[in-house]
């Protein structure tokens, strides 16, 4: 009987730890965005949104959206924006997180320009959906007991010549 008992003690204390509740957080960036896809490119600021959960003592999941760009000139308009998936390695300190990521993205463009020379001008659109790497590298600066500053560099490039350069500045808010 104490054999069954000291069993189902250590099975249950392996259970609470193994089902624990993570950390999960909330994130908001502006960046600067250095972009360059299907011929087109151009520096604008862009803005992103994304969710993460703690897996792992060292290891963060992120899903999110990125607005990549939205601009127009005289010779055409172009959108972009991504969801993504990464995983972020994590080195804790006093003053905060020390983070590299890695993750994929689905990015979508779309893009419509003038072709053609005078009277034969028209407009050609062109909309893609292409696959992106991304990586990347930041610090979540603590700036209370759930709130974090970020400050991050990242790099994404895909199909179609598709790439980027994104320097960010957001707010982390830790949920639990």
């Amino acid at each position: 009987m104490k054999r069954f008992v000291w069993i189902v003690g250590v099975v249950f204390l392996g259970f609470s730890q193994a089902y624990a509740a993570p950390k999960n957080y909330g994130l908001v960036t502006i960046a600067y965005n250095d972009f360059d896809t299907s011929g087109v490119s151009d520096k604008e600021f862009a803005y992103s949104a994304a969710f993460g959960k703690q897996i792992h003592k060292q290891w963060y999941a992120e899903l999110g959206y990125l607005n990549l760009f939205d601009f127009s000139n005289d010779n055409g308009e172009a959108t972009g924006d991504a969801l993504y998936l990464s995983l972020l390695g994590k080195a804790s300190g006093a003053t905060g997180e020390l983070f590299y990521k890695v993750g994929a993205a689905k990015v979508d463009v779309d893009i419509a320009m003038q072709c053609g020379d005078g009277d034969a001008s028209m407009v050609c659109s062109q909309q893609n959906s292409l696959a992106a790497g991304i990586v990347g590298l930041g610090y979540d600066y603590y700036v209370g007991l759930r709130s974090m500053v970020r400050i991050e560099y990242t790099h994404m490039s895909g199909e179609d010549s598709f790439s980027t350069n994104m320097f960010n500045i957001g707010f982390r808010y830790n949920f639990n």
